[in-house]
């Protein structure tokens, strides 16, 4: 999917704050809004996948953050990747490769929990190798195309 400059523009718009009213987006972009409204409609279910919000999960009490590597024999990646998507603790789940088959983002209230759940998974699962890595600190997070003055550089290169 080819997009010029005005499409560009939108997609950072919602990028950047999606609840913003079309008026607004509209003034920041310089695009009539019922460009932006038509635009939003297409890529609705198609472009956008999701529409969410970002959660400070520690303010809710779920202080521990981790990454999960796993990497389970052939036969159990399907009935892992079932069990890990019915988690209510896996943020996000993500099937990847270099010797991994999943990345899970775990988000749980406390750390002994977190080991609680990846020992359990090592009892029901044949799991050959993970790698646990806990979230420390967010320092950046969902800012590609956030950004209208880099997504109008990225058009003129």
């Amino acid at each position: 999917m080819e997009m010029d400059k005005r499409e560009m523009l939108i997609i950072s718009a919602l990028r950047q704050n999606c609840r913003q009213s079309l008026t607004d987006m509209s003034k920041e972009t310089r695009i009539p809004i019922s460009t932006i409204h038509e635009r939003i409609n297409c890529y609705d279910k198609t472009l956008i996948k999701k529409h969410t919000a970002l959660i400070d999960f520690a303010k809710l009490g779920f202080n521990t953050r981790a990454k999960v590597l796993i990497k389970v024999e052939k036969e159990q990646r399907k009935k892992l990747q079932d069990f890990l998507e019915d988690c209510k603790n896996v943020n996000t789940l993500l099937k990847v490769n270099n010797g991994f088959d999943f990345l899970a983002d775990m988000v749980f209230p406390h750390i002994k929990e977190m080991e609680d759940f990846v020992e359990g998974i090592e009892k029901k699962f044949r799991v050959l190798n993970k790698e646990v890595f806990y979230v420390i600190d967010e320092l950046k997070m969902e800012e590609f195309l956030a950004d209208p003055a880099l997504v109008m550089m990225e058009q003129n290169d």
